[in-house]
């Protein structure tokens, strides 16, 4: 089997179910899903069942999504894991295309989409276009990208070895209170080499709507914090030698998410956040500078026919 697609959800039947059903509506066949409930305290649990055999569920205690990703993963069967948020939704040709660029570049540790960002629905004209192209960079590794990533667990593709390699998603601390687990990934990931980025067509729609777990700002800050802590305390790859990008990699949110708690009111927070972050923040923006100027890595690209 290519793929293991996981989901792992916490009480959004209403929106579980157009993320299973986009799943289900593949050009590609050579899946399976599975979907880790979290412990739902609503509905979710009869929509599972409703499924039948066409998806695989495991029911758990609410751990929190980084658990629930890991718990999915023991049992999966496939050679590559690609791990998928339960308010997303993928295109009909985002396994094509993911199959399609690992043949053609030799089964690959990691690649990684981008998405397309809706609220609501996703115009039926995007979801009907002819993928004829996929235009996509070959890097050495994730810490060497020069151009901007979007960041999301849903644009995660890895082989199975490799998922193990990187010590899977966080599963050493106790509380389920942290968020951006995808960047947590990816800064303990990203001396994976090569790492290939798809940057056309969108591989997945990213949802935005209240429910966004990083709309609640004062934990996202608290989660920034802790990513402070883990790279000062050496979890992620790379060493000395790759510290200025991890840096940078953290520093990009770090601005963006200060600025907007601050916008939001939450200043004692922000401020206490701004002396410990303000590094990174600077090194973020240094390397946004540097790749304005820099030349960048070629774009490849692959004729696809759906």
């Amino acid at each position: 089997m290519k793929f293991s697609i996981i989901i792992p959800t916490y009480n959004r039947s209403d929106l579980l179910i157009k993320t299973i059903d986009s799943v289900l509506n593949q050009s590609f066949s050579d899946f399976e899903l599975i979907v880790v409930n979290d412990g739902s305290t609503d509905d979710t649990k009869e929509i599972l069942e409703s499924y039948g055999s066409k998806i695989r569920v495991i029911h758990k205690e609410n751990s929190g999504s980084e658990k629930s990703r890991n718990a999915g993963a023991y049992i999966a069967k496939g050679e590559y894991y690609c791990f998928f948020d339960s308010d997303d939704l993928m295109f009909p040709w985002s396994l094509e295309v993911y199959n399609k660029i690992i043949e053609a570049e030799n089964f690959p540790p990691l690649v990684l989409g981008q998405p397309l960002h809706f609220s609501d629905t996703i115009p039926r004209k995007i979801l009907q276009q002819n993928i004829s192209l996929i235009k996509y960079v070959v890097y050495k590794d994730y810490f060497s990208k020069d151009r901007t990533v979007y960041s999301s667990s849903s644009m995660i593709v890895i082989r199975k070895d490799y998922f193990y390699k990187a010590g899977m998603f966080r599963q050493y601390y106790t509380k389920k209170e942290y968020f951006l687990d995808d960047i947590d990934f990816m800064l303990r990931a990203g001396t994976i080499q090569p790492t290939i980025i798809i940057f056309e067509p969108p591989q997945f729609g990213y949802r935005t709507h209240a429910e966004n777990s990083v709309k609640n700002l004062k934990r996202v800050i608290k989660s920034l914090n802790y990513l402070l802590e883990e790279e000062k305390s050496g979890k992620f790859a790379g060493g000395d030698k790759r510290k200025f990008e991890r840096h940078a990699i953290i520093g990009g949110p770090s601005y963006y998410w200060l600025f907007k708690a601050l916008a939001n009111g939450i200043i004692s927070d922000s401020i206490k956040f701004f002396f410990n972050a303000y590094p990174f923040i600077l090194k973020g923006l240094l390397k946004k500078i540097r790749n304005k100027f820099r030349k960048k890595t070629p774009l490849k690209t692959l004729n696809i026919e759906l």
